[in-house]
């Protein structure tokens, strides 16, 4: 397959072209050599949105915030989902550690 970068920037091509079972198989393959990458547990994260399975992509964009904190998509595609499934500490204590 080649380097994990080139399966993320595959992943995210065919992604954008709204093929999600293959960039889906990309993202699971560049988590099970890295399972903290952030980008591919946040892409990962989306493509479960889009089938709303939202109890799946939470601990993804956890992770992927975790990962690394300094990328602002994390941080809102993070405490949106958790807006949207109602859990508003968790959103507000996610708001005070982002915007720090």
């Amino acid at each position: 397959m080649g380097s994990i970068e080139q399966a993320l920037q595959q992943g995210i091509s065919v992604h954008s072209k709204g093929d999600l079972v293959e960039a889906e198989r990309l993202y699971k393959a560049i988590l099970d050599l890295q399972p903290e990458h952030p980008e591919a547990n946040h892409n990962l994260g989306l493509i479960a949105v889009s089938r709303n399975q939202l109890a799946v992509a939470l601990p993804m964009f956890k992770s992927a915030v975790k990962a690394n904190p300094n990328i602002e998509q994390f941080w809102i595609s993070y405490i949106d989902l958790l807006i949207v499934e109602r859990q508003f500490e968790s959103a507000k204590k996610a708001l005070k550690k982002g915007k720090k």
